[in-house]
């Protein structure tokens, strides 16, 4: 069974791969002959296809939690592409990981299988079964995806992650040159009364209620007079200040703390802003972000050493197209990114 190849978003629109897949248009057919088409050889194994044909009905599910309808089939072409290729990969990285002797144990595939239905929050394999039966797939399908993907991952790890390692003065350089991706800015915590409506119409109550919170009024009390004001009681939680509309943006750095601003104009209202308190912006300490920059580099590092090593393996790898009308796919599979295509299987 191929891998069920999950397509970024991203590599739905990607130029150079809809006029060469117009030949997958066949896909919405039925017939014997179409089923039994085999499409393409990777060195030697067939991709038919109906197995083609399953992956992208299996796709076209997923991305509909995501995306509209039309969005989908508008795309459908390229979808079909990235899915073709993605199979290739699949094909090919399984032969890899079958030469080296890469096998996965019935444990392996249980924790797998089982993490899949924890991670989607099914009672029982037999809610999983169920979910599955939606996009025609069986739990031994399932299984039977699990034992590749596992493959696949032991593949990149002992031919390409294991040799990723990231220098304490990498870490510096990175923490030294990227120093506003560390600091975290100035945040307060608010409690406000608003009043929302026509600014004009409310100024005179905003006023009077401003003065009573001022004096040391109690919000609850003070918004319980105005049929047009709510209370907004502090909920222990920070704000950053590049994150207040335009209005209070402006207003709240310069506030003092402690006390209850006059009525602020915003495109809801009138605003009173009281500060409770703030926090300066600051930046974190190599010491806090050091674990955070290392996980930066060694995914950025592992996957150049992926993009290259799967470009590598595609070189070495013999695709025979048996339909004519896919020309171009060998030249689109073996330029393509890794992460656009590789994906999730």
């Amino acid at each position: 069974m191929a891998a069920t190849v999950v397509v970024p978003a991203r590599a739905l629109a990607q130029e150079g791969t809809v006029a060469a897949v117009d030949a997958l248009a066949t896909l919405d057919d039925t017939s014997v002959a179409v089923i039994n088409m085999i499409l393409v050889r990777v060195n030697g194994d067939p991709i038919l296809l109906s197995e083609v044909r399953d992956t992208v009905d299996n796709q076209m599910e997923l991305l509909r939690a995501s995306l509209p309808e039309e969005e989908i089939q508008a795309q459908l072409p390229a979808i079909r592409m990235s899915v073709l290729q993605g199979m290739i990969d699949a094909i090919m990285m399984q032969q890899r990981a079958d030469r080296l002797g890469i096998t996965i144990g019935a444990n392996d595939v249980d924790r797998y299988v089982q993490q899949v239905r924890d991670n989607n929050g099914f009672a029982s394999d037999e809610d999983l079964a169920a979910e599955l039966a939606k996009i025609g797939m069986t739990m031994e399908g399932l299984r039977e995806q699990a034992r590749e993907q596992l493959a696949q991952n032991r593949l990149v790890f002992e031919e390409v992650q294991r040799g990723v390692f990231v220098t304490e003065t990498q870490i510096v350089e990175y923490y030294n040159e990227h120093q506003d991706d560390f600091r975290n800015p100035e945040q307060v915590r608010l409690e406000q009364l608003v009043f929302i409506g026509s600014a004009p119409q409310l100024a005179d109550q905003a006023a009077a209620a401003a003065q009573e919170l001022q004096g040391g009024a109690d919000l609850e009390t003070v918004g319980g007079k105005y049929v047009d004001a709510t209370p907004v009681a502090d909920n222990g939680t920070f704000i950053a200040v590049s994150d207040l509309t335009e209005a209070l943006g402006a207003t709240v750095p310069n506030m003092p703390t402690g006390s209850f601003s006059d009525p602020i104009a915003t495109k809801f209202g009138l605003s009173i802003v009281k500060v409770l308190e703030r926090t300066d912006q600051q930046t974190a300490t190599l010491d806090e972000v050091r674990e955070n920059i290392r996980n930066r580099l060694t995914s950025q590092r592992s996957q150049e050493l992926l993009d290259a090593y799967l470009s590598d393996l595609r070189g070495e790898t013999r695709l025979e197209i048996l339909d004519p009308r896919l020309t171009g796919l060998d030249e689109a599979w073996k330029t393509q990114e890794a992460d656009e295509t590789a994906g999730q299987r």
